[in-house]
């Protein structure tokens, strides 16, 4: 507990030493009493460290932790009031009529005199109320401390906490094999498909034992297509058939969540009809014979070869029982020299490295008893070691730890994952806590997670040159490389970047979930929704329970057809993050979105009248909007954005206001169908500004015949993805900073740029595009002698 409150009061130190928040306090003349707040705060920060320790034997300091924690919100919703007010009062300053200004003037709660009074006061009661929690503290015995909470290692690289990972697998060779005999086997009637499954407990790796399968050449070349999907506890047969026709045609929103089941069944048997497919089903847990079958009859009714088969993992014997089939494997513990070998290439960074530390070998040994033959429980633990290098130190502290004492089953890995947790530097573990908001089994995408870390403001840079982006890449770098969270592949292949990790995929173990949940302690407030798949009616949008809300995201299965005009009102002062994914049967968007002056990160599949007052957005998602140019939402004004994803059929053009958005990063158009041109500043005489770009990426404009002349001072540019268009020519600067480059089907593309100055490009891949191929190709290409010195060059 005392952890996880450490890590909420060092969130509110982070939101209180920004620059901007410094010049809000000193607008809005609290800079004095903010500053005595904040030394209360860190004052009890201090008081937390020596909490931790005593917290086990004493029951009191975790009611006092709990209110401290309940404190510290209440704080955080301050300073967000205080921070709406001053983004409020500039809007108004700049864009609002006379009216209106005169109005808020003479009104109570917006005066500035008469705000800063009421804010001056909360101050003050906020400071109170810490000093009253350190007077407490001190009479339950706790005292001050102070450490250097050590910095994070901020090289480590992405290849290696990815690509890894895949290496960290030891024995289930015979059962691989067993289960690869039985896919080959025909055992079934001619009108039946043939099932195994397989059965054992939590991170014994059935879930690996699958993919190794599923990844096999042999199987490869004698199923197809292949179909992997994670079922979890929701075993809603529409919603699965929906995700097997995705998974069978690799793309995503193939079919709308809201087609009927019997225009699935008919898609679905186009896909499958007279194929030989595997099916993978991980993680079931249904034991409702009726479900079962009706997916079964809906496979068949598909009209697959019969030599078809399902692959199905689950912890329950009695899923495996009624799934039947012609295998059921009972997954047993991993054999004592499989389970030292899988330590070890975990632990060490070279293969018998443990030879040469025979203490550690033998200190990793014992480690590895405890964790009782379970893959999950080892692997977490190696990866943990493997950060303390060669410390013998270290490795006595996880072997003799306490919590291992803890009362648990003979089974039960939480132990060794907790351990993990504990090790974690404080600043990553309230970002680990908090992805239990999300479902077991979710996917998160990268920059969905970050986006999310930054709403709850976990991610608050130290330097004015740093980015929470950037530090919330880091944190998901310590996560991966400590087991925490797992690299999945890419999001949409079309997005795909050799070392662009923006839309990559994770996922986590359901049982490192389940620490998730233990280390977070929630609010009493609601901060975060996430619906999935729920009726509208359910949702309650005056509920005074979204007055707090920081995050809400409706997902593309949630059947929402309005939002009332003031549904968002509530939530003005503190909503960040507003997700509204797919939404086909929303009929108006609400305006009351537009005065959400603390909102971050915006998706949408519409368009909001007002949207321009929206100015201190730093992410935006514009999807299937009939918007024609960016100039009607004054783009211009958006002088906070860093990253840009637009999917507008229906844009024709784009002001030269988006090259003077200097804070933007990413910019990526995708089927914009309609994009004609991007307009340039020379035109309007508007003196340049340096660019920040570093990621440009466009697809499926085809009547564009010419990329942005600024993008020739985007010198910071590191990707540029261009995919059917109509481009004729690239920027002749050179691009100094590129690192990948990619060209697919632009066949008016006729010439590249000098390649002799683009000294860090790494990955350059051009495909369909005939002219380029004729110049540039490595048998022919009179110009191949420029291509020749990029390490990774793909012309076909």
């Amino acid at each position: 507990m005392a952890d996880v409150v450490s890590g909420v009061a060092s969130t509110l130190l982070g939101n209180l030493a920004t620059k901007s928040f410094q010049e809000i306090a000193l607008a809005c003349g609290l800079k004095d009493d903010v500053k005595k707040f904040e030394s209360s705060l860190r004052t009890i920060n201090a008081y937390l460290i020596d909490a931790e320790n005593k917290q086990a034997k004493n029951c009191s300091i975790d009611e006092w932790l709990k209110q401290l924690r309940e404190a510290f919100d209440d704080a955080g919703d301050i300073l967000d009031e205080i921070e709406y007010e001053a983004k409020l009062n500039e809007v108004i300053k700049m864009y609002g009529s006379i009216c209106t200004k005169v109005r808020r003037f003479f009104s109570y709660t917006s005066n500035p005199l008469a705000f800063r009074i009421r804010m001056a006061h909360k101050i003050k009661d906020m400071k109170q109320k810490m000093d009253e929690k350190i007077r407490e503290g001190r009479d339950l015995g706790i005292v001050e401390q102070h450490v250097n909470t050590p910095a994070l290692e901020h090289n480590l690289p992405w290849r290696e906490t990815a690509s890894s990972l895949s290496f960290r697998v030891s024995g289930r060779l015979e059962e691989k094999e067993e289960i690869i005999n039985s896919l080959m086997t025909q055992k079934s009637q001619a009108n039946g498909i043939d099932v195994i499954s397989v059965v054992g407990i939590g991170g014994l790796g059935k879930t690996t034992l699958a993919q190794m399968v599923y990844n096999d050449t042999r199987v490869n070349e004698h199923f197809d297509p292949l179909i992997w999907v994670c079922v979890s506890d929701d075993f809603d047969v529409k919603k699965l058939i929906r995700r097997i026709i995705h998974a069978a045609s690799k793309r995503e929103n193939v079919v709308d969540a809201n087609s009927s089941l019997e225009y699935m069944i008919s898609l679905l048997n186009e896909m499958l009809h007279g194929k030989k497919f595997l099916l993978v089903l991980d993680d079931v847990w249904n034991e409702n014979h009726s479900k079962w079958d009706e997916l079964r009859n809906h496979l068949l009714e598909a009209g697959g070869h019969k030599g078809s088969k399902i692959i199905v993992t689950t912890r329950s014997q009695k899923v495996a029982d009624i799934v039947g089939g012609i295998l059921s494997m009972k997954l047993k513990e991993l054999p004592e020299n499989e389970c030292w070998r899988l330590f070890a290439k975990c632990a060490f960074q070279e293969e018998k490295e443990e030879e040469k530390y025979p203490r550690l070998k033998q200190i990793g040994e014992q480690i590895v008893k405890r964790c009782k033959g379970v893959p999950l429980a080892i692997t977490t633990l190696g990866c943990l070691l493997r950060s303390k290098s060669h410390d013998e130190n270290e490795w006595r502290k996880i072997r003799d730890s306490e919590v291992w004492n803890l009362n648990q089953e003979e089974t039960d890995i939480l132990p060794s994952l907790k351990l993990s947790y504990n090790h974690l530097p404080p600043q990553v573990k309230l970002c680990f806590s908090y992805c239990s908001c999300f479902p077991k089994d979710y996917e998160y995408l990268l920059i969905e997670l970050i986006m999310f870390w930054m709403a709850h403001g976990l991610l608050q840079p130290t330097r004015e040159e740093e980015d929470a982006e950037d530090i919330g890449e880091l944190y998901i770098k310590k996560l991966v490389s400590a087991s925490l969270l797992q690299i999945e592949g890419d999001s949409d292949p079309f997005l795909d970047f050799k070392n662009l990790m923006t839309f990559k995929k994770l996922k986590m173990h359901d049982l490192v979930h389940d620490v998730a949940q233990l280390t977070m302690k929630k609010s009493s407030k609601t901060r975060t929704v996430i619906h999935e798949g729920q009726q509208e009616a359910s949702i309650e949008w005056t509920s005074n329970k979204f007055n707090y809300l920081r995050v809400l995201e409706l997902t593309e299965d949630m059947e929402l057809s309005s939002l009332s005009d003031d549904c968002f009102v509530t939530m003005k002062k503190h909503l960040r993050f507003l997700y509204l994914e797919n939404r086909p049967s929303l009929k108006k968007l609400t305006d009351s979105i537009c005065k959400m002056q603390n909102l971050q990160i915006l998706r949408l599949d519409g368009f909001p009248k007002n949207m321009k007052n929206l100015i201190y957005l730093q992410y935006l998602f514009m999807m299937e909007t009939k918007i024609t140019s960016l100039s009607s939402m004054n783009i211009g004004r958006f002088q906070q954005l860093k990253f840009l994803y637009l999917r507008c059929p229906k844009l024709v053009s784009v002001p030269s206001a988006v090259s003077r958005l200097t804070t933007l990063k990413k910019l990526f158009f995708l089927w914009c169908e309609d994009l004609v041109n991007f307009e340039d500043e020379e035109e309007e005489g508007k003196q340049h500004v340096n660019l920040n770009l570093q990621v440009f990426f466009i697809y499926g404009s085809e009547k564009l015949d010419a990329l942005p002349k600024w993008l020739e001072r985007a010198t910071k540019l590191r990707y540029l993805r261009i995919r059917t268009t109509g481009i004729k020519s690239l920027p002749t600067r050179p691009m100094t900073s590129l690192e990948e480059l990619y060209i697919y089907d632009c066949k008016e593309l006729s010439s590249l740029p000098n390649m002799d100055q683009t000294h860090n490009l790494q990955y350059l891949s051009i495909y369909d595009c005939p002219t380029l191929y004729e110049r540039y190709n490595k048998q022919t290409g009179p110009y191949w002698p420029q291509m020749a010195k990029i390490p990774h060059c793909e012309i076909y």
